[in-house]
């Protein structure tokens, strides 16, 4: 099979394939603490409830996506590529659902978010065959952000989670803890990049976002919003200038 198709190929498995056992098997293990939720019953951009009668049909959803995501990594064949994917499954299934439900450990809960960013990433990276020694630091501080932006939500979850007797991070922690928790992720993430990079530009102002819950954890859900708009908009402007310098790059060689 030609690359580009290759390529192609594993860029679709992590599309609505991916989705549907990262954020489909969620939905179904988080029903009872959704119900408790007032973000999931605004039914907007920060989620919804999902109705358990379409419980069966996402977990069978969620199967053969596994099996999808799975072939497309050894279609692709190199080795690191099919362990990052192998190992994205796993977590992908694993943080919601049970025996392990990672989501109920605290401070795993959160990593393990940041390492399913990470991963994702990876497999993209190590689709060519180059290894994780190789790796970008802005991979690392996309898993560290990651991390902190989910500490973040747990925090603005707290009394859901707490009703439906879920152990998060800021259940156990308390809300003060975790959001400073988030805060570190950010400082932590700042020393990965170039200062005067894009990305550098990202994390220390996502580190002054992420400093106003740690004072006042009243505003955690205003501190959730405002850094992942935060998050999109930079996300566009790097696609955006990368993009043109790509193009240029082309132009120029033509």
């Amino acid at each position: 099979m030609p690359a580009l198709a290759k390529a192609a190929l594993q860029m679709s498995a992590l599309s609505f394939p991916l989705c549907a056992i990262v954020f489909g098997v969620n939905d179904v293990y988080d029903y009872e603490s959704d119900l408790r939720n007032p973000r999931k019953k605004a039914e907007g951009m920060e989620g919804g409830i999902l109705n358990p009668v379409f419980h069966k049909d996402v977990l069978t959803a969620a199967y053969w996506s596994s099996a999808i995501v799975m072939t497309a990594a050894m279609v692709c064949g190199e080795p690191q590529n099919v362990l990052a994917n192998a190992v994205l499954v796993t977590l992908g299934w694993q943080y919601s659902s049970p025996p392990f439900r990672l989501k109920e450990i605290p401070v795993v809960d959160s990593i393990s978010n940041g390492l399913i960013v990470f991963l994702a990433w990876f497999i993209g990276f190590s689709f060519s065959g180059r290894s994780i020694a190789e790796a970008p630091a802005k991979g690392y501080m996309m898993s560290l952000c990651t991390a902190g932006v989910h500490a973040l939500g747990a925090v603005m979850d707290t009394e859901a989670d707490r009703a439906a007797g879920q152990k998060t991070i800021a259940v156990v922690l308390g809300k003060r803890c975790a959001a400073i928790f988030a805060a570190m992720c950010y400082v932590i993430a700042s020393t990965t990049v170039d200062a005067n990079s894009i990305f550098g530009v990202y994390v220390r102002c996502g580190i002054l976002i992420m400093v106003i819950p740690c004072i006042r954890p009243t505003l955690a859900h205003r501190a959730f919003q405002a850094i992942v708009y935060f998050s999109i908009t930079m996300a566009i402007g790097w696609i955006g200038v990368e993009g043109k310098s790509r193009a240029s790059k082309i132009l120029t060689a033509v």
